[in-house]
C-alpha cells in the first residue's frame, strides 16, 4: 500500500506542476496536493482514523468542485463580455466600411465632376478670350472705317459745293455778270476733288470745257450752256456716288451692330458660364475636402476597431485557453482524487 501511494504521489506531483503553469493567474489554487498526500501516507503509516483521512479528500474534493464551478461563472462573464465587444467592434468596423466606401464613391465622383468643370472652365475662358478679341477687332475696323466715311463725306460735300458755285458762277458768266477768271478759279478744286475721289473720268469732260473756254478769244452762249449742262451731270454723278456711299457705310454700321450683337450676346453667355464654373469648382473643391476628411476619419475608426477586435479576439482565445487549460487540469487530480479514495478504501477493508 505505501509503495502504492508512493507511486501515485509521484504521479500528483507532475499532474501539479502541469496544473500551476496552464491555469489562469486569476485561480491560483490555495491547496497542496503534495502536502495533502504526505499527510495522508503519514496517517497510514501510524495507523490514523481514516474518518480523517476522508475529510482530507473530501475537503480536497470540495476545493476542487468550488474552484471549477468559480471558474466557470467567471468564464460565462468573460465569454459574454467577449462576444458583447466582438459584436460591437464587428459593428464599429462594418459602420466604417460602409461610410468609407460611400464617402469614397462621392469622393471620386466629386473629383471627376470637378475635373469636368475646370476643363469646361479653360475653353470657357479660351472662347471668352477670343470673343473679346473680336469684339476689340471689329471695333477697330468700324472706327478706321467710319473716319475714312467722315473723311470722305467732307470730300464730297465740298465738291458738290464747288459744282454747285460753279454753274452759279457759268450762269453769270453767261449774262456778262461774272468774269471768266472767276469761273477758272474752280478748275483747281475740281481736279483735287477728282484726283481725292478717285474719279478724274467723270471730271474730264468738265475740265476740258473749262479749259477751252479759259483759252478761247471768244465764248459763245453755246459753249457756256455745254459747260452749265456737263457740271449738271458732274453733279449728279457726284450725288449718286455720295449716296452710294453713304447707303454703303450705313448698311456696314447695320452688318457691324448685328455682329456686335451677336458676340455681346456670346460675352454675356461666356461670363455666366463662367461664374457659374467659378461656383461649381468652389462646391466641388468644398465636397472634395469633406469627402476626403469623411474617408480619413472612417479609415482610421475602421483600423482603429480592427486592431481593437485583434487585441479583444487574442485575449478572449487566452481566456479560453486558460479555462479549457484549467479545466482539464482539474479534471485530473480529480481522476487521481478518485483513485486515492480507491485505494485508502481498500486499505480500509483490509485492516477490518
Amino acid at each position: 500500500m505505501k509503495s502504492t501511494l508512493t507511486v501515485l504521489l509521484i504521479v500528483l506531483v507532475s499532474v501539479q506542476g502541469f496544473q500551476i503553469d496552464m491555469f489562469s493567474k486569476h485561480h491560483i489554487p490555495n491547496r497542496n496536493i503534495m502536502e495533502i498526500m504526505m499527510q495522508i501516507e503519514s496517517q497510514l503509516t501510524s495507523g490514523g482514523p481514516f474518518d480523517t483521512i476522508n475529510t482530507m479528500l473530501q475537503d480536497f474534493r470540495t476545493s476542487v468542485t468550488s474552484e471549477q464551478i468559480a471558474h466557470d461563472d467567471l468564464f460565462a462573464r468573460q465569454k459574454n463580455e467577449c462576444d458583447s465587444e466582438t459584436a460591437f467592434r464587428r459593428g464599429q468596423i462594418q459602420d466604417a466600411s460602409k461610410i468609407l466606401s460611400s464617402s469614397t464613391n462621392q469622393l471620386n465622383l466629386c473629383s471627376f465632376q470637378r475635373q469636368k468643370a475646370k476643363a469646361e472652365f479653360g475653353m470657357t475662358e479660351d472662347q471668352l478670350t477670343m470673343n473679346q478679341q473680336h469684339l476689340s477687332l471689329i471695333q477697330e475696323v468700324r472706327k478706321t472705317e467710319q473716319e475714312n466715311f467722315n473723311k470722305m463725306a467732307v470730300i464730297f460735300q465740298d465738291a458738290l459745293r464747288v459744282i454747285d458755285e460753279s454753274v452759279y458762277l457759268a450762269k453769270k458768266f453767261s449774262v456778262g455778270d461774272a468774269s471768266l477768271i472767276e469761273l477758272a478759279d474752280a478748275t483747281g478744286q475740281m481736279m483735287q476733288h477728282s484726283v481725292s475721289l478717285k474719279r478724274t473720268g467723270q471730271y474730264a469732260a468738265v475740265l476740258a470745257s473749262l479749259a477751252r473756254i479759259s483759252l478761247a478769244e471768244q465764248v459763245s452762249s453755246a459753249d457756256v450752256e455745254r459747260l452749265i449742262q456737263l457740271l449738271q451731270t458732274l453733279r449728279n454723278n457726284i450725288e449718286d456716288s455720295y449716296n452710294q456711299f453713304t447707303a454703303e457705310n450705313n448698311q456696314a454700321i447695320v452688318l457691324y451692330n448685328n455682329q456686335k450683337e451677336r458676340i455681346d450676346k456670346n460675352i454675356a453667355r461666356l461670363e455666366k458660364s463662367k461664374t457659374r464654373l467659378e461656383d461649381q469648382i468652389t462646391d466641388l473643391n468644398g465636397c472634395v475636402a469633406t469627402q476626403t476628411a469623411i474617408s480619413q476619419a472612417a479609415s482610421n475608426k475602421k483600423q482603429r476597431n480592427q486592431k481593437l477586435l485583434d487585441d479583444a479576439t487574442a485575449l478572449c482565445t487566452t481566456f479560453n485557453s486558460e479555462y479549457e487549460n484549467a479545466s482539464a487540469a482539474r479534471r485530473q487530480e480529480l481522476v487521481l482524487l478518485s483513485e486515492v479514495e480507491r485505494l485508502v478504501e481498500k486499505r480500509q477493508n483490509e485492516i477490518k
